[in-house]
């Protein structure tokens, strides 16, 4: 398994700082979708330690029903003791999920604290997407990082 670039690390990290202790944001721009992040839970164990799983999701409103597009599952192990300790964050891609265009995949999935499954050519093409996606999210201005 595979965790984010450097780059891609900081902009999840203030993703989740913008949550500022709540279980979810959402995160809104003029003429743009929102995007919400939401911490799911799991306490998951990892060789890294204790994972939580975080939703990262830009949605619609069709027919009265959320569309996800597209909508992101991450693996989050924070062993930082500051939040400038990047290094010591490790955000793990799982799924993807655009619901306008029928797809649900998963690369990595967990049962009974284990991992049942993992995709590797899968879980590569999420950390692409995932990283290109973290950079539009910064270029929107749904955040701002100091580099």
């Amino acid at each position: 398994m595979k965790n984010l670039d450097l780059n891609s690390t900081k902009i999840f990290s203030a993703l989740m700082a913008g949550m500022n202790g709540r279980s979810h944001h959402k995160f809104i721009r003029e003429s743009l979708m929102p995007l919400t992040i939401e911490n799911m839970g799991g306490h998951f164990p990892t060789m890294w330690g204790d994972g939580l799983f975080y939703s990262l999701c830009h949605y619609y409103e069709q027919q009265g029903d959320l569309m996800q597009d597209p909508e992101m599952c991450f693996l989050v192990v924070d062993n930082r003791k500051s939040l400038s300790e990047f290094e010591k964050l490790i955000i793990v891609p799982c799924s993807y999920q655009n619901a306008s265009l029928g797809i649900y995949e998963e690369s990595i999935s967990f049962m009974s604290g284990r991992t049942s499954i993992y995709l590797p050519i899968m879980h590569r093409q999420h950390i692409s997407f995932a990283q290109i996606w973290m950079g539009n999210i910064l270029q929107q201005g749904f955040i701002g990082i100091e580099s």
